[in-house]
């Protein structure tokens, strides 16, 4: 394992000497740099902006915009969240073993006061790297859909700035229109750009284009936690209207399915180049149509590998995920109660549920469900139907994800204002307490039942150590 621990060089094109570049062309549609006989290259950095974030695995728009600019450009990738993490291994180490050992795992408990006690590090952490090699900057989040607060944005940006006044700043992910304020970034000099064409600074949302793109590039992989990498089917989600979410809102909006062929390819490639132990779909939902062709065509290489549902799939795509080895499904339970599940808008009913729990665990997929204590008209009597389906589906469940409702931005219910149940709390503890009766394993927070789950089908085996 490498320990070095300043920020390496990735992604480096070789540039030729003894020419002087012509110009530097900005319009409102492309940014870019040329030399006479085109053979000298800007430097630029990809860097992912430190959040409260394990570093479980490279995020896809690290992998995909280091592919794209270093086509381009002098590239060096950094991913600054993944190095914060890796610097303060040894104390994060031992709060991981921690996390394996208690039946009650928490985002609140665990991760985020382990961040903040490293936040009062991060501007020096920024400081160390040598921004003024760099005249373009490209940040994206350090995994596929972590909330990115404007101001986590705007706090690396200001490093840079201190140290490169002259550089040119820009960001893209799909938080923007939701956590993250593009028009924030825009008056503070950060341009928004979009994956499907990070050299053009008109970029809208749209829905990424996945088969276009070149396959992920990935380096210094052992500042992950788990030998694992990420791959997506599509764009958005089939549904899209479950009240209180906001994955399929703002830059993340609309639909747009990948051919099942181009997406095998593309891991051919990936598997060929890095071996992974287990590979991850990072759809918001692998229902779709090109799934079932997808089982069809994975099978061959013989990985393990998770994703998340929602909770309709048939019995004969469940069948083909399991030929396809994969291993846990994580999904949206949200509630045990038909009358809960019609108010949020989930589009499934209890039965069908039961019948995803039960099919699932008889493929031997694991499944992992996730529940909302508190959604906005929850009474006392949906709440206890909720803790009446655990009870009834103990022997299929090892593990429960929860969550007391809070307001996404430009979900539905956020832009209504809707508050949670006034006695979520007190809810939230009963959950808590009915699931450790059962000796269920609840974990509280993505970060945490994401660790979990990985932990499961990874073997138990941490990168970091």
């Amino acid at each position: 394992m490498n320990r070095h621990l300043c920020f390496p060089r990735v992604l480096r094109t070789r540039s030729h000497s003894g020419n002087q570049f012509r110009g530097f062309r900005d319009s409102s549609r492309e940014i870019d740099f040329y030399s006479a006989n085109n053979s000298i290259k800007m430097k630029a950095a990809l860097v992912t902006v430190c959040l409260p974030h394990l570093p479980l695995h490279p995020s896809c728009f690290l992998g995909y915009g280091a592919a794209i600019l270093a086509e381009r450009y002098d590239l060096e990738v950094i991913d600054v969240n993944a190095e914060l993490y890796f610097k303060n291994r040894a104390k994060l180490k031992p709060l991981l073993d921690a996390m394996d050992k208690t039946q009650i795992i928490s985002d609140a408990l665990h991760v985020y006061p382990f961040y903040e006690a490293v936040d009062p590090s991060i501007d020096r952490h920024y400081a160390a790297i040598p921004w003024q090699k760099y005249s373009l900057v490209y940040v994206t989040p350090p995994s596929w859909f972590p909330m990115v607060p404007t101001e986590a944005v705007l706090r690396l940006s200001r490093a840079i700035k201190r140290v490169s006044p002259k550089a040119r700043i820009f960001f893209f992910g799909t938080s923007l229109g939701s956590w993250t304020n593009e028009g924030e970034l825009k008056k503070n000099g950060i341009h928004t750009v979009h994956l499907n064409d990070l050299f053009a600074t008109d970029a809208t949302s749209k829905p990424v284009r996945y088969d276009s793109l070149p396959p992920p590039v990935y380096e210094h992989r052992d500042k992950y936690l788990f030998d694992l990498l990420p791959f997506a089917l599509k764009h958005g989600c089939p549904w899209g209207r479950c009240r209180f979410c906001a994955l399929s809102k703002g830059w993340n909006s609309g639909y747009l399915e990948r051919s099942a062929k181009a997406a095998i390819k593309e891991l051919e490639v990936l598997i060929d180049r890095y071996d992974p132990k287990v590979l991850v779909c990072k759809d918001h939902t692998l229902n779709g149509r090109n799934l079932a062709e997808f089982c069809g065509y994975f099978k061959a290489f013989k990985k393990p590998w998770c994703g998340e549902s929602r909770a309709d799939l048939s019995g004969k795509k469940i069948e083909a995920l399991r030929r396809a080895g994969c291993r846990l499904i994580y999904f949206g339970l949200e509630s045990g109660s038909d009358t809960t599940l019609r108010r949020i808008n989930k589009g499934i009913t209890s039965k069908q549920m039961s019948d995803f729990i039960k099919r699932l665990h008889s493929n031997g997929i694991l499944p992992s469900p996730s529940i909302i204590v508190g959604a906005p008209g929850e009474r006392r009597v949906d709440f206890e139907k909720t803790i009446r389906f655990l009870v009834d589906h103990r022997g299929f469940l090892d593990v429960v994800n929860v969550y007391p409702f809070t307001i996404s931005p430009v979900s539905e219910f956020g832009s209504q204002k809707k508050q949670p149940a006034p006695d979520t709390p007190l809810r939230l503890f009963r959950f808590i307490d009915a699931c450790t009766d059962l000796g269920l394993k609840v974990i509280c927070g993505e970060q945490s039942i994401e660790y979990f789950c990985f932990k499961m089908i990874c073997k138990g085996r941490l990168t970091i150590s």
